[in-house]
């Protein structure tokens, strides 16, 4: 008894689904540099993309190829609730078919009626930390607070400067990016997310990482879940000691469990789809979840992470030094204090005459902004409250 063709078609689009979800979420982070999934995530987004542009200037003209990009930009350039809504609709969907196909099995032989606790809170938590993460304000930097913004954390005079935003045409605190998405400076910009439809910032950082964290539980337990009700449906429908005809062995053999798990997959493709897509997607979702809290206790985001990989490069070129103020030196574990850390062009370090020690190796750098891995998650989980030239004026 072998799996249908409509079942393995469905099978490899999701199998292909979490691959392209995991490289276009990890290709870009640090851990994964002059790896295959970063050179997956260049073809795909850069070598594949320009190929599809030729393609279609070649096939539809220049002007038609010019309302593509423009649409193309109010769909991934600009906020949009395209995808947010795409989400939640694929979310309660599933959510849906848990409870029709799924929870009349629950109890059953392999999970217990106290399952429904564990399933009531990990939904509960997943979705109120969503609805959150979506509606709180990331960390707008505007004219009202800019001033408390910019004295939350000092440039560093490597990652950061001092300087104007020359869109918002306000300061640009330490650690922000302007979002061309959201039009607004964030604080502690870590991405812009087009499935919450907003920025994660240093005000919303925290329910981003519980939903994060809560949705990866969700994938792994969801799979369980979903796994002992295809067992059980095994044991409902009597293949346990179902007798088939092998072929090869000309004769009636028991049927196996491999062979009774794709039967019932094909008679119930909903439930089928999502333990599939539960099992394809946890891993990818795993992966990022633990991602997402390792560079937080590190004390930076992802936005810093390729600030990092530019400091890197230059470090490979020579030119990253730190300034000595007080006659610093390394530190027994190799990383350079008592200084800061600049980068100094080649054809300027003849005539710069500071005390100063070439840079050659990232570790030797020091993150101004690391607190210590639980300082770090505190500053997301307890983030200050930036108070606007009003409330300043009103408590002085």
């Amino acid at each position: 008894m072998g799996v249908s063709l409509f079942t393995a078609t469905w099978v490899s689009v999701l199998s292909v689904f979490a691959v392209w979800v995991f490289v276009m979420i990890l290709g870009p982070n640090r851990m994964f540099r002059d790896t295959v999934v970063e050179r997956a995530y260049i073809y795909l987004t850069v070598t594949l993309s320009g190929r599809i542009g030729h393609f279609l200037r070649v096939t539809i003209g220049e002007s038609a190829l010019a309302r593509a990009e423009r649409a193309g930009i109010a769909l991934f350039g600009r906020r949009n609730p395209i995808f947010q809504i795409f989400g939640i609709v694929l979310y309660l969907l599933g959510v849906g078919v848990f409870f029709i196909e799924a929870a009349p099995l629950i109890p059953n032989r392999y999970v217990g009626s106290w399952q429904w606790i564990t399933i009531s809170l990990a939904l509960a938590v997943n979705m109120v930390s969503y609805t959150l993460a979506c509606i709180k304000d990331p960390g707008v930097v505007s004219a009202e607070n800019v001033d408390s913004a910019c004295a939350l954390f000092t440039p560093d005079q490597l990652l950061y400067f001092e300087a104007k935003c020359r869109t918002c045409r306000l300061r640009k605190p330490a650690r922000s990016k302007h979002c061309s998405a959201c039009g607004h400076c964030i604080q502690m910009m870590d991405h812009h997310c087009i499935w919450l439809n907003s920025c994660v910032g240093l005000h919303n950082a925290r329910y981003f990482l519980l939903f994060l964290a809560s949705f990866a539980a969700i994938c792994v337990y969801g799979s369980y879940i979903f796994a002992t009700i295809l067992l059980e449906l095994r044991h409902t429908r009597g293949l346990m000691d179902s007798m088939v005809w092998d072929d090869d062995a000309m004769e009636m053999v028991k049927l196996s469990l491999k062979s009774s798990i794709l039967f019932l997959m094909d008679e119930n493709v909903l439930l089928a789809v999502i333990t599939v897509l539960l099992m394809v997607l946890a891993p990818a979702i795993l992966f990022f979840a633990a991602y997402q809290f390792r560079i937080s206790m590190l004390g930076y985001t992802s936005n810093e992470e390729s600030k990092w990989l530019n400091v890197a490069d230059a470090i490979k070129d020579g030119v990253v030094f730190c300034i000595h103020s007080d006659g610093g030196a390394s530190t027994s574990s190799g990383v350079m204090d008592g200084g800061v850390f600049q980068i100094v062009e080649k054809e300027d370090q003849e005539a710069d005459l500071r005390a100063k020690t070439l840079v050659t190796h990232l570790s030797q750098v020091k993150n101004r902004y690391d607190r210590g891995a639980w300082q770090n998650l505190a500053l997301l989980m307890f983030p200050p409250q930036i108070q606007s030239r009003t409330s300043k004026l009103h408590i002085h």
